[in-house]
């Protein structure tokens, strides 16, 4: 009885007793603290996959952007984003796993933006435990190909290679290829558009010379007196000229004395008594005008600068008449009558050598400036600095309110660093400095055989590059083709230089080489294949791209 008195007293006692109750509590909270600690860290790694996600994500986009003008299809494109995104992801930093039926590409109607997106699966750790054994993760992006503001001044090889085939295995000539190349590269540049804001194209052609056009003589020294010589043809009066009038000869206006500053063409007049043509099986010179070329500006040394001709302006560009003999002092500005004793092959003209093709001042018309591209015909001798120095004066703002039109209309070439616009020139050769030889001359220096090239430097024998040596004059060439690209460079202009052709000399490749702005943006394109991925390789790189969201 005592016993269970006892028993009883120490079941009450156990029964008060609080010691020990929070334990069951806190195990259950313990199971549910590794549980949270757990989510966190799967989610922790959900986050950093997902962000993984993302950066690949969008290093497919902008590949895929890079060259959206060259696939422009979403089944094209595709697999090119794609790849990127497998390289980018993939790694021992995760371990995640791609979705293959997660990763969708959009490309819009018009070409200009690319939409992205895909979900990968990662597996988890302390979640398993709770019967989640993966986690999905997701990620969006949009890449817009967009048109920062651009001058670009393609400045090509016109000369008479051009006109030769590719190689011993493509007869193509080079002209033709160089055109499509050029159009392929306007395609990238505008896509689908017929006109882009703040895009301004320019062509400068260019051979031994190069062709400003006929509307600008406003920057010519010359032309004014020039234009202002009596308008006559001589000798004074009709009984001089022994021929047989026929009823289509224009009528004439004869001079009242013979001697030098005289026109010695038919009606109407534009220049005068310097430079003159015969008509190939008629007794009379046909009248001609200035055709666009200028000479270069060796004397001051501003050959080699983008000094406006407002400062210094230019002379005009004219191959000098001659007699049919190297006997009789023909001057520039003494025609003698020699009996009508003229040169009157078909090939002769005050504007023999000048290059036909013109410059085509900066627009934001696709269709001007592919008309432009076709217009271009191969002639001529190489001399790299007269048309690097175009290219340079056509980006130059020194040049501002110059070209008129629309470049004028929109206060082009705009200033130097400017944050809203870059300049580049896309400078094209298929061959190295090449002077043309020295030919007969009389004494004042000027060529009577018809067969010597003119270029903006006269000829050879004039020894206006200081030198009447072929070797050094090249050379005096290639030096200024090195300043004006030094120069531009310094100015902030971009410049891509191509090579092109599998017969282009070392040398070529050494110049055009050094003046591009990086080495990457020298290109050698051996055959008309490479031309077309150096001219779309060159417009994709000057297209800037964004990621927008």
């Amino acid at each position: 009885m005592k016993k269970l008195r006892v028993f009883s007293k120490n079941l009450q006692k156990l029964r008060s007793c609080q010691h020990g109750a929070v334990a069951p509590l806190v195990g259950v909270c313990a199971i549910l603290l590794v549980a949270a600690v757990g989510v966190a860290v799967d989610v922790g790694r959900g986050q950093v996959a997902q962000s993984k996600l993302q950066a690949a994500l969008d290093s497919a986009g902008l590949a895929a952007g890079a060259v959206v003008s060259q696939n422009p299809t979403e089944e094209e494109l595709k697999p090119i984003a794609e790849q990127y995104l497998k390289a980018n992801f993939g790694g021992k930093t995760i371990d995640a796993a791609l979705d293959e039926d997660g990763f969708v590409l959009q490309l819009s109607e018009d070409e200009r933006v690319v939409t992205l997106s895909a979900t990968a699966t990662m597996p988890t750790t302390f979640m398993r435990i709770f019967g989640h054994t993966s986690i999905e993760v997701a990620a969006r992006s949009e890449i817009t190909r967009e048109m920062k503001g651009l001058e670009v001044a393609l400045v090509l090889d016109v000369t008479g290679s051009m006109g030769l085939p590719v190689s011993p295995s493509d007869s193509t000539p080079k002209i033709s290829v160089l055109k499509e190349s050029a159009r392929n590269m306007m395609d990238i540049l505008f896509g689908q558009n017929s006109t882009v804001e703040d895009l301004w194209v320019s062509i400068v052609p260019f051979s031994h010379n190069v062709n400003i056009g006929t509307s600008h003589t406003d920057w010519l020294a010359d032309y004014a007196g020039r234009a202002a010589k009596t308008k006559c043809i001589g000798p004074n009066n009709h009984a001089n000229w022994s021929h047989t009038h026929s009823a289509s000869e224009p009528a004439m206006h004869y001079c009242p004395t013979n001697g030098p500053h005289v026109s010695t063409r038919t009606n109407p007049h534009t220049l005068v008594d310097d430079w003159m043509i015969g008509s190939p099986s008629s007794w009379y010179f046909r009248p001609h005008a200035w055709s666009g070329c200028v000479l270069e500006r060796w004397a001051t040394g501003d050959d080699v600068t983008d000094a406006s001709p407002t400062d210094l302006p230019f002379i005009t560009f004219f191959f000098p008449d001659t007699p049919s003999t190297g006997t009789t002092n023909i001057g520039l500005n003494d025609w003698r009558a020699d009996n009508g004793n003229r040169q009157v092959n078909s090939s002769r003209s005050a504007n023999k050598d000048c290059v036909t093709s013109t410059i085509t001042p900066a627009t934001n018309v696709k269709s001007t400036i592919v008309g432009a591209i076709n217009a271009l015909s191969a002639g001529g001798n190489t001399l790299l600095p007269t048309g690097a120095v175009w290219g340079w004066r056509i980006l130059s703002p020194e040049w501002q309110g110059k070209w008129g039109g629309t470049m004028n209309a929109n206060g082009l070439p705009l200033d130097y660093e400017n944050d809203l616009m870059d300049k580049a020139m896309v400078f094209m050769t298929d061959g190295r400095n090449e002077m043309p030889p020295c030919a007969p001359s009389n004494s004042d220096g000027i060529p009577w055989n018809h067969s010597v090239i003119m270029t903006a430097y006269g000829t050879l024998c004039q020894g206006n590059l200081g030198t009447t040596n072929q070797t050094a004059a090249n050379n005096v060439l290639n030096a200024k083709t090195a300043e004006i690209c030094a120069a531009m460079k310094e100015k902030g202009i971009i410049i891509y230089t191509i090579v092109f052709g599998s017969g282009s000399s070392t040398e070529a490749k050494e110049l055009m080489e050094n003046c591009a702005s990086k080495k990457a943006y020298y290109y050698y394109a051996e055959s008309a294949a490479a031309l077309d991925g150096a001219f779309s390789s060159i417009g994709d790189s000057l297209s800037n791209l964004r990621v927008s969201k």
